[in-house]
This record gives C-alpha cells, sequence and structure tokens, in this order.
C-alpha cells in the first residue's frame, strides 16, 4: 500500500488536488473545506503556510469527496462516476471477504513516521496546526479524519475506529466515542476494572484507515488492519509503539500514544456536526494522556469534519454501504437487484434500491431485508 504522500501525488496527477497557503487554523480552514464540498467536482484542499505553523506543517481536507480519489484510496483504478465505482467495489468487497486471512499485518522496526520522535516532556501536540473547524466548537479538534486504535483487554482484539479528538494542551486530549462502538467498550472495560486504557491515535495518514475506521467493514475477528491489506492487495506494516505496545501505521504521516486513565475527564465539545447541527452541549470526557508522538518531516494531518452534507464523509461511508448493502442482499438470495444506493444524506436511514420486480411482494422482500 502507498504511503498519504503517494496517494496525493496520483490525485495531483489526475487534477484533483488544490494548494492553498496562508489560510488560518482558526476557522478559515474549516470554512474553506465546508464550501469547497458544494462545488460540482470538488478537490482535495491541501493547506500549507498555515498561520502560525512553519511552512511544511499542513493540513488536507476533502480527501474522499469524489468517485476517483476514493477509487484510489481503495486501491481500484481511477474513475470518474459513482455508478462506475460501485462495480469494482462490489467485486473487491467480495474478495476480501474470502481472502481477509491472508493479510495479517507486518511488524517492522522503524517506517517514515519514526523519522521524528517525541517522548515523555518533549511531547507538545501544539506544534501541529489542528483547527477549529466551526465558530461554535469547544476547542481545536486534532482529530476528525483519524484512526484510533485500542485492544481488548480480554481477547487482545485490536479496533481502529474514527471518533473525535479535542485538543486540551500540549500532552492531554478529550476523547468523545458513543456508546455502543469498540473503542468505548474497550476503554469502558479498563476503566471498570480501574486500569488505564492504551490508546493510540493516527491523525495523518493513507486515506484508506480514514475508510476502514470510520466504516464497519467486514472484518470480525481479525482487525480492520487486514481489510486493508485485503482491499490493497498487501499487507499494511505497523510498529509496536514502545509505550502501549499498539500496532500503529509504519507510513503514516502523525500518530500519538498514550493512556486514557479512569475516572479523569475533561470538557469535551460542542462539535459542529452531520447536517449542520450541534448534536450535543459540552461535557465531561475520558481524557488520553499523550506520552509518544510519532511524526514525518513536514507532517500532514488529515482532517475530515462531519459537515453538512455534501462532504467526504457522507460521500465515502454511503458509497462503502451501497456496496456492501449490495452484496449482502444479492447472496441472501434477492434476484434481480440491479443497484443500490445508501444516501448521503441519510446513510441507513434513505437506502435506495432498483430492482427488477418479478413477482408480488418482491420489492418488499428487498426492503424489509435491507
Amino acid at each position: 500500500m502507498s504511503d498519504l504522500r503517494t496517494w496525493i501525488k496520483q490525485i495531483e496527477d489526475v487534477g484533483e488536488l488544490k494548494k492553498v497557503e496562508n489560510a488560518h487554523w482558526d476557522l478559515e480552514i474549516g470554512c474553506l473545506t465546508a464550501l469547497n464540498a458544494r462545488q460540482e467536482k470538488p478537490p482535495a484542499l491541501l493547506f500549507d503556510n498555515i498561520v502560525d505553523y512553519p511552512q511544511g506543517y499542513r493540513v488536507l481536507t476533502g480527501a474522499l469527496l469524489t468517485p476517483g480519489r476514493v477509487a484510489l484510496a481503495l486501491g481500484l483504478p481511477y474513475v470518474e462516476t459513482t455508478r462506475e465505482l460501485l462495480g469494482p467495489l462490489k467485486s473487491r468487497l467480495l474478495e476480501c471477504e474470502t481472502n481477509l486471512h491472508k493479510f495479517a499485518p507486518r511488524i517492522v522496526s522503524r517506517g517514515t513516521v519514526t523519522e521524528n520522535i517525541q517522548k515523555g516532556d518533549d511531547v507538545d501536540l501544539l506544534k501541529f496546526p489542528s483547527p477549529r473547524w466551526a465558530e461554535l466548537d469547544g476547542g481545536r479538534y486534532i482529530g476528525t479524519g483519524c484512526s484510533l486504535i485500542t485492544r481488548d483487554p480480554d481477547s487482545g482484539e485490536i479496533n481502529l475506529g474514527c471518533y473525535r479528538v479535542m485538543l486540551h494542551n500540549k500532552n492531554t486530549t478529550a476523547l468523545y466515542i458513543s456508546v455502543g462502538k469498540h473503542g468505548r467498550m474497550h476503554y469502558d472495560k479498563y476503566h471498570s476494572r480501574g486500569q488505564r486504557a492504551p490508546v493510540a491515535v493516527s491523525i495523518g495518514q493513507h486515506p484508506i484507515y480514514l475508510v476502514i475506521s470510520g466504516v464497519e467493514v467486514p472484518h470480525e475477528p481479525l482487525s480492520e488492519y487486514y481489510f486493508a491489506g485485503a482491499m490493497t492487495g498487501a499487507p499494511v506494516d505497523v510498529i509496536e509503539d514502545d509505550e502501549t505496545g499498539l500496532p500503529i501505521p509504519a507510513d503514516a504521516d502523525i500518530v500519538m500514544t498514550g493512556w486514557s486513565p479512569p475516572g479523569k475527564k475533561m470538557t469535551e465539545g460542542p462539535f459542529g456536526e452531520f447536517l449542520g447541527y450541534y448534536g450535543s452541549k459540552d461535557r465531561p470526557e475520558p481524557v488520553i494522556e499523550i506520552k509518544r508522538v510519532y511524526y514525518r518531516n513536514n507532517p500532514i494531518i488529515l482532517g475530515a469534519p462531519p459537515n453538512r452534507p455534501p462532504s467526504d464523509c457522507a460521500y465515502f461511508i454511503g458509497a462503502l454501504r451501497s456496496a456492501m448493502m449490495y452484496n449482502w442482499l444479492t447472496k441472501s438470495g434477492i434476484p434481480d437487484i440491479r443497484e443500490v444506493w445508501m444516501n448521503e444524506i441519510g446513510q441507513q436511514q434513505f437506502i435506495i434500491i432498483s430492482l427488477k420486480q418479478r413477482y408480488a411482494g418482491h420489492a418488499k422482500q428487498a426492503a424489509m431485508l435491507a
């Protein structure tokens, strides 16, 4: 699998990247990101020379707003339309389910992410240009397009999830994970036993990590790392973090690792959410005390705030879920399914199924299974 820099070069070569200079981390990056998504064919935006930060400390947004960029992120040929994307995506997903066990992540000792390492008192998250995305946000969010890596204390299962991470100071973040998510269940288990939970957060990485962290891709009982390898056709390289022992992407741009102690909470939120609303007020949430930061020279944060659709979160989640739903309905024995689309606005709440109706109740059968 290629790294983020290689993927950026790929989308630049097909004319889907725009570089933006001198934007401010406070609201301007967030505003430009939201406005850009409303264009007919929005490019990915690579922000550099961000106010208060040196050249080379960058933020990438809108990474997965188009069918072509989603295809390249998933190791598929470049396409122009959603229809062109869904066919190969369905086929690749079926292959993944069959071959998943063949793509165990490879443990390596070093990678591009180890070019620079902060430890202990040297940790300084303020070194990176974390945006404040929207005007009523409670603070700066370093984690939006991130992959948060946790381990189940009982089974040892590794999970990658996309959860929001709010910056508090140079070595502490607040963490919000809604109930029912694997990451939440993992740290709840540790905390209920009076133990601190190990946590790693990749905040700059190849977009496939955002995909596997943001969608319920078929992988259990194996980790999402297996799915990433199966999708791209080669096992991913991971490094065992010295602090927590968690496997982190070796080719990431920025990864921070540390511990979430039981009983310690800090204010998190509010945060501008999907459909343009603030879903909740600020409230106390668990923290991550950061003990290690790994980063490349000239690091890039991958930003993916869940803006009012269209947004990259809405598009890639809709595309993946549509392909998975099509495969599921077909494998369930429903004949003549032509296409499925889980709309960007509703996703699981608004599912469109096109079929050639063959018998009374055919459409209702498909709808009930969906």
